[in-house]
């Protein structure tokens, strides 16, 4: 009996060390997203939240920590995901588990080529409609930056939920826009009126050229946006005009009231430009051309009217504040103020009476 019972307890301790066992740690893989915004330098008001009506594209390389650099994103369109509340690629993208990844981004047209480090528009020609829109290379990024990367870390707005690669945009065009008025505040009689009509206006301007932005790598988590305040852009080829004509405003008539002032018509309203120097000597000497007819009404009668042709109002002539170049990311509003001309006065003299002697003798012998 002794013997059985030992040779049971060998077969059972055999039995135990034939189990496998296994002590597995898990780690669970993190989807990528993204978080936004976009502002205007030149305010210094806050951040602007991007649209999330719309969308961006976004390049990314992946950094083993060894080995050569991986494409991990190739143009991919990123967007709002109404279901998560995150924006995101309508595929998954996981962290990887080593080393880490740098982003880039861009919205809007015209389009860049874009590497690991750099993204250029060459040769680009700008529509009055475009809106092309550069982030901040996002360097070194990993799984463990994607629960900090709050938009209130980043950008100090109201909204903590959103969280994710963090994705700043930069306005590389500059935007437009043109008014004209009637201005006669100074004229004391009220009688007089004016309409005023414009009939024709074009803007000159370079609007091809070429951009590189080279980014550089921080050396550790963070942004990078490397270009300095300015144009920026190397324009290429001859002026081209924009006629105004394609606006409403052209033929419509500005009448003015009291105290003799028009309200002013837009033209060319936020149209986007290629920044650009703006002077004659290195620049493109960009200039507005202007035809209007201007009507004079005394007691609500016609008096006369005249059509005046400007043929060039260079940009650099523009007086409030000295403009000489357009620069991205900022706004631009040119007013050109109509006023009568000098009011007709009179110099009346009388030539003087002329004297001339004569004699006579009498009688006469």
């Amino acid at each position: 009996m002794k013997k059985y019972m030992i040779l049971a307890a060998v077969a059972l301790v055999a039995s135990a060390a034939c189990t496998k066992v296994e002590n597995t740690v898990v780690i669970p893989d993190q989807a990528i997203s993204f978080q936004v915004a976009n502002y205007v330098p030149q305010t210094k008001a806050g951040e602007v939240k991007f649209d999330e009506a719309n969308t961006f594209t976004t390049y990314a390389w992946f950094h083993p920590t060894s080995g050569a650099a991986q494409a991990f994103m190739s143009a991919e369109t990123i967007k709002w995901q109404t279901t998560t509340n995150q924006w995101a690629a309508d595929r998954t993208y996981f962290w990887p588990k080593t080393g880490y990844v740098n982003f880039f981004s861009y919205a809007g047209t015209p389009v860049p080529a874009v590497t690991d480090g750099s993204a250029t528009y060459t040769d680009k020609t700008i529509a009055i409609t475009d809106d092309a829109m550069l982030a901040s290379a996002a360097y070194r990024y990993a799984s463990a930056n994607s629960d900090t990367n709050t938009y209130s870390l980043q950008y100090g707005a109201s909204n903590t939920d959103v969280k994710g690669v963090p994705t700043l945009f930069h306005h590389l065009l500059s935007q437009v826009t043109v008014i004209v008025k009637f201005d006669a505040s100074d004229v004391a009689d009220t009688k007089n009126k004016w309409d005023l009509t414009v009939n024709s206006m074009s803007l000159s301007y370079k609007n091809t050229g070429s951009l590189n932005v080279t980014f550089v790598d921080p050396g550790s988590t963070g942004q990078n946006w490397p270009l300095a305040a300015g144009y920026n852009w190397t324009p290429s080829g001859a002026k081209t005009a924009l006629d105004a004509t394609v606006t409403a405003s052209v033929g419509a008539v500005q009448t003015t009231v009291a105290p003799n002032v028009s309200a002013g018509l837009t033209f060319f309203n936020a149209v986007t430009v290629l920044p650009q120097d703006l002077t004659a000597a290195s620049g493109s000497d960009a200039s507005i051309a202007l035809n209007y007819t201007l009507k004079h009404y005394y007691n609500d009668v016609e008096q006369i009217y005249e059509t005046v042709d400007l043929p060039a109002i260079k940009l650099t002539d523009f007086t409030v504040e000295s403009i000489n170049a357009w620069n991205m990311n900022y706004k631009y509003t040119y007013t050109i103020t109509i006023k009568p001309n000098k009011t007709v006065t009179f110099d009346p003299a009388v030539e003087p009476w002329q004297e001339k002697a004569a004699g006579y003798t009498y009688p006469n012998e």
